[in-house]
């Protein structure tokens, strides 16, 4: 059986997510597990609906999957709290609330990943805005 693309800007693509993978893998391992990639996204999801939105973020949507167990998202919260991406805190109003904030750590591995994606499509394509 082989791969068949339909021409070569499919390949390129697929050349391009293979080594944005491969690159994803040795930089940011918390993204080595579908749980860390879907807390991972979660955040910067945050972050890009809510930019100017005070440092702390709700843990609602972060839990809010069909598929994962809340205990396993809380396993990976965990690590990355460790590895100093995020910090969590209850609120001053209700402690049975929690917010999370991502560390300066985080946004910097946010910003290397944007740019790596944006250098390996800038090699074979001309990436123009809408």
């Amino acid at each position: 059986m082989t791969l068949e693309l339909a021409d070569s800007k499919q390949r390129k693509i697929l050349e391009s997510l293979i080594d944005l993978n491969q690159w994803e893998w040795s930089n940011v391992p918390v993204l080595n597990s579908v749980i860390g990639r879907h807390v991972y996204f979660c955040i910067a999801t945050e972050l890009l609906i809510y930019p100017q939105h005070e440092s702390a973020r709700s843990l609602k949507r972060i839990f809010n999957h069909p598929e994962y167990t809340d205990r396993a998202i809380r396993l990976k919260l965990r690590e990355m709290e460790k590895a100093g991406l995020i910090r969590t805190f209850h609120s001053e109003a209700d402690k049975r609330v929690r917010f999370l904030a991502p560390t300066a750590e985080f946004m910097q591995i946010v910003a290397q990943h944007t740019k790596h994606l944006q250098r390996l499509l800038g090699k074979e394509f001309m990436i123009l805005e809408k």
